[in-house]
């Protein structure tokens, strides 16, 4: 008879890290935007960090996140583990989220998503085709940063993706940035429970796909070359198609 798995003491330690920051940096960062609006997310990312430092857990970017005057971006990631919002929050300053609506009904999580100007979709919806955002105009320099799966996939797949980010990018006549995430299953599995394994996940940005003279036609063809650049930079560990990378999660050689 197999005996379950028992995580080890880091393991347990690092949970209980976890939940007290998020206890703590919740209300700072609902705080921080209402009183400094502007320095919202820089307060979000200075939590990650910290938490990363006191975990284990080291955030490593790959390549460049292209950005073009006036254009705002729209980065698509795929989403395996509840580790890949603070990913990309440690390597990219800024960043306007979109999340399940249904989140928002926690308390202290949904106040900290509104003070970032997180926007709610309903993940209840089949295709996922459109998304809309409330009021006011796009600014060319927003960052929305959408997982197109639309909820974390399985350990070691992908789930396939839903077009209702590539729809509003060419509406914004937005450049699609796809942003691989290495290693965050391996580190926290989509069951985890906050219990956080020490290691490295890398985000590696992909070369972006501009949206000018796009129509939302071309919606489903723009879906499906972002998600095959995905694929091809994932390994298999990640529901890929790339040979293992050069960094483990360990940090050492693959």
């Amino acid at each position: 008879m197999r005996r379950p798995k028992v995580a080890p003491p880091r393991v347990w330690l690092n949970r209980l890290l976890v939940a007290l920051l998020l206890v703590v940096a919740l209300p700072h960062v609902a705080f921080t935007g209402r009183v400094r609006p502007r320095r919202v997310g820089r307060s979000a990312r200075r939590w990650v960090l910290v938490a990363g430092r006191l975990t284990g857990v080291r955030f490593e970017k790959r390549g460049h996140l292209e950005s073009r005057p006036g254009v705002p971006r729209v980065l698509v990631s795929n989403h395996s583990s509840p580790l890949d919002i603070a990913a990309l929050l440690a390597v990219v300053p800024d960043l306007r989220f979109v999340a399940g609506a249904d989140l928002f009904k926690f308390p202290l999580l949904g106040a900290a998503m509104r003070a970032m100007g997180t926007v709610p979709v309903d993940r209840r919806g089949r295709s996922g085709s459109h998304l809309e955002m409330p009021g006011g105009d796009v600014s060319a320099e927003w960052t929305l940063a959408v997982f197109p799966e639309g909820a974390i996939a399985p350990a070691g797949r992908r789930l396939p993706f839903k077009r209702g980010a590539f729809a509003l990018a060419i509406e914004w006549a937005a450049d699609v940035v796809p942003a691989a995430i290495h290693h965050s299953a391996h580190l926290l599995p989509p069951r985890g429970r906050l219990g956080v394994r020490p290691g490295n996940v890398v985000v590696e940005f992909l070369p972006s796909f501009p949206t000018e003279g796009l129509t939302l036609a071309s919606r489903t063809d723009l879906c499906q070359l972002a998600e095959q650049s995905l694929l091809g930079a994932l390994g298999s560990d990640d529901g890929g198609l790339a040979a293992r990378g050069a960094v483990s999660p360990q940090g050492g050689t693959a």
